[in-house]
């Protein structure tokens, strides 16, 4: 049975440990070095205090302490919460729960078969490309843990093990809880049926409700929106293809990947018209085109994209100039060059710009079904969140006080 819990004084003992284990299952000293940084501030910190528990509230504190406001930087955040979480598993499980980035997600033998059988079995559910990449990264790392736990086989697995693997999601939202959970649950039943366990142990499996938009909608104001705009170089070919890209998305809505994706013919400059499939929804979205977005697009075509026959119309700027796929870094930069502070506590990301658009227009008396359409939602239930942060809606219904 493992300790869980330690005193700061022996946290050196277990980054130590845990660090040499890394190497050995194959992460790079690139990767390794970056989460040293947090782990060398971390037993820091802890050397001014070291015999106090090592938990939460002193997690909270050093974080704080050491990072504040920085947090709203998005590479700044997973790197601090990754490598705690590493550490954390490792302390707790005595296994290192992730995936080397070179691993090529090969199962091993006593997984494979089940594992493909049944990954491919959720697939012919119809799911869409980016669940499928989710549901076998989701299998992936589970199977890991099964190996970590000393299950090298599925039909060694017990309900201890699965009560730890449960215990081990506990620092994720409740959207990843709940749909690990459901993956676990339909594995387990799937290997039940078809000779892979001699127990069904997704009964011991709980359900957990995926709580959608527990958090308010992340949202820039007009004036914010403006400055990010003006923050871009436009002389520069980058800087016309950042500039169009982030105005595409302040002006339409449309969700990152579905930018990336746009084609060539996707505009129709007689009709000034955008047209695409989404990538989530598979929905076939058509909206006007706004003037300033698409002299902003032929500015980019004529004096900044790269000659290439990519049928993209935003692509990488170095060779073999592939599909664009840096905008969050992008924002990250821009928010800085801008002066925008943003919230540690709060997640700011390109979505931003499309729960950005929603506000305004519901603020400005547009109805709902017009948002839903116009964001491509496949049920207005999705739209509805923004009523939480529409104050022109909210002040439609004021609680009487009694004094």
């Amino acid at each position: 049975m493992r300790v869980t819990q330690i005193l700061t004084a022996d946290l050196q003992e277990y980054i130590s440990a845990l660090k040499t284990e890394m190497l050995q299952k194959g992460y790079s000293p690139q990767t390794l070095r970056g989460f040293e940084n947090v782990w060398d501030n971390l037993t820091r910190y802890a050397s001014s205090v070291p015999s106090v528990p090592y938990d939460e509230s002193f997690k909270e504190d050093f974080v704080y302490s050491e990072y504040g406001v920085r947090l709203d930087l998005e590479y700044t955040m997973f790197r601090v919460s990754r490598a705690l979480e590493l550490l954390r598993n490792y302390i707790e499980f005595g296994i290192i729960v992730g995936i080397p980035k070179k691993d090529p997600h090969v199962f091993s033998e006593g997984y494979s078969l089940l594992m493909t059988s049944f990954g491919d079995s959720e697939i012919r559910r119809g799911l869409a490309a980016g669940s499928v990449k989710k549901l076998w990264s989701r299998l992936y790392r589970m199977h890991l843990f099964f190996i970590e736990k000393g299950a090298e086989d599925f039909s060694l697995i017990t309900h201890d093990i699965i009560n730890d693997f449960i215990k081990s999601l506990a620092p994720y939202s409740s959207t990843y809880i709940s749909e690990s959970l459901r993956t676990l649950r339909r594995l387990c039943l799937y290997a039940a049926q078809n000779g892979f366990h001699a127990e069904d142990l997704s009964v011991y499996i709980p359900f957990v409700k995926n709580i959608r938009q527990q958090k308010l909608p992340a949202v820039f104001t007009e004036d914010e929106i403006e400055k990010i705009l003006s923050s871009f170089d436009r002389e520069n070919p980058t800087g016309k293809r950042n500039y169009a890209v982030f105005l595409t998305a302040a002006r339409l809505g449309l969700r990152s990947s579905d930018i990336k994706a746009l084609e060539f013919s996707s505009i129709n400059w007689a009709e000034k018209t955008i047209s695409l499939t989404q990538q989530k929804t598979k929905r076939l979205l058509t909206l006007p085109l706004p003037d300033d977005v698409g002299w902003a697009i032929i500015d980019y075509l004529k004096n900044g994209r790269p000659v290439s026959d990519s049928k993209y119309i935003f692509i990488q700027h170095v060779p073999p100039y592939g599909q664009y796929a840096d905008m969050r870094n992008v924002l990250v930069k821009q928010l800085r060059k801008a002066g925008i502070e943003t919230p540690s506590n709060r997640r700011i990301g390109m979505h931003s710009f499309r729960h950005s658009l929603a506000t305004t227009m519901l603020e400005n008396g547009v109805s709902l079904p017009v948002i839903s359409q116009t964001l491509g939602h496949a049920d207005i239930s999705s739209t509805e969140v923004y009523l939480r942060i529409s104050m022109r809606q909210l002040r439609m219904c004021p609680l009487e006080v009694e004094l």
